[in-house]
């Protein structure tokens, strides 16, 4: 199964499909250099759970949207 990533760039992806989010989540998080941890992932506007299989959410040809979570909000002083 061949699969899309748009990122900041565009990437392409080979798995089989029996492959949870979590590892696919890691394939581009070696290829975009950010840590897995602080990236979201979307297929079809839908956002992907990490223990599930890639295959439930993708088809062949199907486009991963990534996105890199930021860090926000305003710090308390006590």
């Amino acid at each position: 199964m061949q699969l899309y990533v748009k990122s900041p760039d565009l990437h392409t992806l080979n798995v089989d499909g029996s492959e949870t989010v979590a590892e696919v989540r890691q394939q581009v998080a070696t290829l975009s250099g950010v840590s897995a941890h602080d990236i979201a992932m979307y297929c079809h506007g839908r956002p992907l759970e990490d223990d599930d299989v890639i295959s439930l959410y993708a088809e062949d040809q199907s486009t991963l949207d990534v996105e890199v979570r930021l860090l926000g909000g305003i710090a308390a002083v006590i």
